[in-house]
């Protein structure tokens, strides 16, 4: 393969996958999330405030909120209000969520090149284009790619970190070390994951890699770039935490002035919210505090089957030939990490296990290939992969794979399958339906009316009720009637029509 075909199939994959994700732009109402992130990005580009929701950093949020900068001030006082503000600005709700979600694709662009980029390190370049390839025949990161939300970027970011630091650990020079602290610093500012994140694996590499002398002469221009661009992203503000975030100021150095106090602010409420926990729903049970093995039980129904199966067979090969280990390890430990977290509410917060296990698929892809059964078996596999994304679009972020069976909502809910992203869906359906009033029990950020359900009801339980009532899989089964039998005489034995992937839509008879 010459370099000139190389780059011209590089260039193939990354336009179908952006295409492809930028085509479910319109399809999608907002998320639950989306408002609060694009309302908080508009604080910081007009404001020069983080301070309207410090729980996330401003980098994907000021990218996704740019295009939205001159639609006018939104008038709500609540993040939620304000978000909605800006996407009805101008009635024209579905046009200003398009332009906001995509911001994101520059993340998904940069999560592919580094791929493809760290691959080549390690393997042959038709090993980093496979792997490229099946990065962007992932539904987790097509679908969270099309998004307003902060997950795509740390799935971006460290690998791009990951990436900076391997090329440092190969020649620590001031050039490599400048680079390795600006990637560092824009991890710092996608997703606060990416504190706990990077350490993890960059330990793992450094084990695999086994270069230390001499290498820290310049870590600390790094680690000053780093602290420089996650400054700037806060203004270079010099505050206290309990002057700029009044809820914090319990903490023992809230009353000391810091660089950025937003950022450390944030921190801690991440801090706090894992030791709370939040309510997660798994294979029926539920619980405040999680489930240890949350997510690797997602990973086995979020991941698709044929992927699965070409990473045991990258895994054997990388292990035989004892190259490329660190594309093993570092899921790996990133899977250890999250075992102790609280907050599981979606395959999305490990989205950046993702970049280095399809290095690892495009390794067993390879080793495959080496003879005609394996040949077979992998071309096999590719088509499944390709035919199941295809089939499964738009509707990337419900999908579950084969193992799943036909109702995921018995496995989880959430942004695995439901986030209020079928709201335009269920307006389409009322107008055809002819409805003109309506009962609900919905997650929803967009308000069902602007976009055709009718004037409307909210759905109790132990009321049984008759007439159209639309009900969304996350409202039913994070509602704590639900498993009481709160809803028994609408859900046991009815029929209903499914809209999109996450609403049901019952006619109960007068």
């Amino acid at each position: 393969m010459t370099r000139r075909t190389e780059l011209a199939l590089l260039a193939l994959l990354l336009a179908v996958t952006l295409a492809r994700v930028a085509a479910t732009h319109r399809v999608f109402s907002a998320v639950v999330d989306e408002p609060v992130h694009i309302a908080a990005g508009y604080a910081w580009l007009v404001g020069h405030s983080n301070a309207f929701d410090p729980v996330h950093p401003p980098l994907a949020r000021l990218v996704c909120a740019l295009p939205l900068a001159r639609v006018g001030r939104p008038w709500h006082s609540d993040i939620i209000g304000a978000g909605n503000d800006l996407l009805y600005a101008h009635d024209r709700y579905e046009h200003n969520l398009a332009v906001a979600r995509r911001g994101n694709l520059l993340f998904l662009l940069v999560a592919m090149l580094c791929v493809w980029a760290w691959a080549s390190r390690v393997f042959s370049r038709g090993v980093a284009l496979v792997a490229v390839a099946l990065l962007g025949s992932l539904p987790p990161i097509l679908g969270h790619a099309g998004l307003v939300t902060t997950d795509m970027a740390v799935a971006a970011t460290l690998p791009l970190a990951l990436l900076a630091l391997d090329l440092w650990l190969e020649r620590p020079d001031v050039k490599r070390a400048t680079l390795l602290g600006l990637a560092i610093g824009l991890g710092l500012l996608s997703k606060f994951s990416f504190v706990a994140f990077f350490p993890v694996c960059a330990v793992v590499l450094l084990i695999v890699r086994r270069r230390s002398e001499g290498r820290w002469a310049t870590a600390f221009l790094a680690a000053i770039v780093a602290a420089g661009i996650a400054w700037g992203g806060y203004f270079f503000q010099v505050d206290t935490i309990a002057n700029v975030h009044p809820s914090s100021a319990g903490l023992a150095y809230a009353n000391t002035p810091l660089p950025a106090p937003l950022y450390w602010a944030g921190l801690h409420v991440v801090k706090v919210h894992d030791e709370l926990g939040h309510l997660s729903f798994l294979l029926g049970r539920y619980s405040q505090r999680g489930f240890w093995y949350y997510f690797p039980v997602l990973f086995l129904f979020k991941t698709p089957i044929p992927f699965l199966l070409l990473t045991v067979a990258g895994v054997a090969a990388i292990v035989r030939a004892r190259r490329g280990l660190e594309f093993v390890l570092i899921p790996l430990a990133l899977m250890l990490f999250v075992l102790f977290s609280h907050i599981d509410i979606g395959i999305r917060h490990i989205l950046p296990i993702y970049p280095p296990l399809c290095v690892v698929a495009a390794a067993g892809v390879a080793a495959l290939w080496r003879d005609a059964r394996g040949r077979v078996a992998a071309a096999l596999l590719l088509a499944w992969l390709v035919v199941g994304v295809e089939l499964a679009h738009p509707d990337y972020m419900a999908w579950f794979n084969e193992f799943a069976g036909r109702h995921p909502e018995r496995i989880a809910v959430d942004s695995n399958l439901d986030w209020g992203q079928d709201i335009l869906r269920l307006g389409k359906a009322a107008r055809r339906h002819g409805i003109e009033r309506g009962a609900v029990l919905l997650v929803a950020s967009a308000n069902i009316t602007e976009h055709g359900y009718p004037v409307y009801d909210l759905l109790e339980p132990y009321k049984p009720m008759t007439g159209w009532i639309a009900v969304s899989e996350t409202a039913l089964a994070l509602d704590p009637a639900t498993p009481k039998g709160g809803y028994d005489w609408l859900i046991k034995g009815r029929t209903y029509e499914r809209i999109g992937k996450s609403i049901r839509l019952y006619y109960v008879p007068r």
